[in-house]
């Protein structure tokens, strides 16, 4: 038999016994009081501060590797990319860009051989959303400490343009065709000229949303505009990494509420570390192992001012939407149950998106793939037999270039003033990108020719812009 006792084994038993907690002393240095406890680890301030710079530079740099991977794969080769940090203001995306250009400094400053730094640049995108909610003018811009700042307005989704002048109005069921009223509904549309109308872009927008519902519905629309002004942000400033600073508690808090919604077709795509659903855009969320706790006292120790970003339920009680019920619930589970959250994060992360959503056209109102038969699945919840409606004078049918959950939003909206729901030029230039690229079945050819024939007749083709260039 062994010897315990034997001076050979001593020394691997004692380095075990270092490695055990200290009561009452930080879990990393074993000698220092505790600041704060973490998912029921001790950590004194210094330990804290260092161990959140390494654990997001490690998020960072398995994003990176596994992003360089497939452009290897594509191209051959894989340069530094062109950087643009989403930047609401709060304190998860500040905290994101602060350990962003920490982790490029310290990469370029490194002594000796010339380093390579990850980026190329670093581009800090911002969306002003005062059109909806009183924010500090200038607040966020301070945050961006002189790097460079780019921002878009929500309002600019309704601004006019030479080759945006098209809006979309949803045709509601009181002014449909008699033959789609029988049908029981679907989504008929028309598409309307938006210099037709001197109503100001900003007006526009609270039209918009003062027409929907329910703050369930503001919510999901307002995260869908987003999306695409960072997204043209991007592609705008050449930038093909987006980094998005969803939290741990926001990512668990979106699982739920985005299932809760019907959209968990999509949902590999809204939640994971990195997605390309967009093209020539890669999103990465590498704040994603961080709960809620680890960032304000992140912020508060680094010395990271952050800005509140209202929304539609600040101030609001629990069930006012959807969303906000799902991070009450979320945040209540974690804090009697320290790992909810990152058990949560772990699992959806080992989400695969289906093949058919990757080979889906993308929903016209929120860009993520629209489920090609949820207007069938949502005719068997629904009393009566509702068919497909059929093109007429009014508009066109739109219930094939819809997700599910857009369906719910625009199903429940209020007619506006001139009679319908009046959606942003971007939603036109998605169903034109359907109709042009996409070429739907031989038994719906003829009301797929007549839809391509009625968008494109609001675009100038490359020939008329070359013309006018003339």
């Amino acid at each position: 038999m062994c010897d315990v006792d034997t001076p050979e084994h001593k020394q691997p038993l004692d380095t075990r016994l270092e490695r055990k907690r200290v009561p009452g002393k930080c879990i990393k240095c074993k000698t220092a009081k505790p600041n704060v406890t973490i998912r029921g680890c001790l950590y004194c301030k210094p330990c804290f501060v260092s161990a959140s710079i390494v654990k997001f530079r490690g998020a960072l740099k398995k994003s990176n590797s596994r992003i360089d991977a497939q452009r290897r794969q594509q191209n051959g080769v894989s340069e530094p990319q062109r950087l643009m940090v989403a930047l609401s203001g709060g304190p998860s995306s500040t905290a994101m860009l602060h350990l962003v250009v920490d982790y490029q400094q310290s990469v370029t400053q490194r002594s000796g051989d010339f380093v390579q730094p990850p980026y190329a640049d670093i581009v800090v995108g911002h969306i002003d959303e005062s059109a909806l909610f009183d924010v500090a003018e200038g607040a966020v811009r301070s945050i961006a400490d002189g790097r460079t700042f780019c921002e878009a307005s929500l309002e600019d989704i309704f601004s006019a343009s030479a080759d945006r002048d098209v809006l979309l109005q949803i045709v509601r069921a009181s002014m449909a065709s008699e033959q789609q009223q029988q049908n029981g509904g679907g989504f008929c549309a028309q598409i309307i000229r938006n210099s037709d109308n001197n109503t100001p872009p900003r007006e526009r927008l609270r039209q918009l949303f003062s027409a929907l519902d329910s703050d369930t519905s503001r919510e999901s629309l307002l995260d869908a505009i987003r999306t695409f002004l960072l997204v043209r942000l991007a592609r705008a400033h050449h930038c093909s990494v987006l980094l998005l600073g969803d939290s741990a508690t926001r990512i668990a808090t979106r699982v739920v509420s985005l299932t809760s919604c019907g959209r968990g077709f999509s949902l590999p795509f809204e939640i994971a570390p990195e997605s390309s659903w967009f093209d020539g855009v890669t999103m990465i969320r590498p704040m994603r192992d961080f709960i809620a706790k680890e960032v304000a006292f992140f912020n508060r120790w680094a010395g990271y001012t952050s800005v509140v970003v209202p929304t539609f339920t600040t101030g609001a009680p629990v069930h006012a939407s959807i969303d906000r019920l799902s991070e009450t619930f979320v945040v209540g589970l974690d804090r009697d149950f320290a790992s909810t959250v990152s058990t949560v994060c772990r699992t959806v992360q080992k989400l695969e998106p289906r093949a058919d959503a990757l080979a889906a056209c993308p929903c016209i109102v929120c860009g993520m793939p629209a489920e090609p038969d949820a207007q069938d699945w949502r005719s068997r919840l629904t009393v009566g037999q509702a068919a497909a409606p059929a093109l007429s004078s009014a508009g066109f049918d739109i219930s094939s270039h819809l997700c599910y959950s857009c369906q719910n939003i625009l199903h429940f909206s209020e007619s506006g003033d001139r009679g319908g729901l009046v959606l942003p030029g971007f939603c036109v230039e998605r169903i034109r990108d359907h109709a042009v690229s996409r070429p739907s079945a031989s038994s719906d050819a003829e009301q797929h020719e007549a839809l391509r024939r009625q968008v494109e007749q609001f675009f100038l083709n490359s020939d008329d812009e070359d013309d006018d260039c003339e």
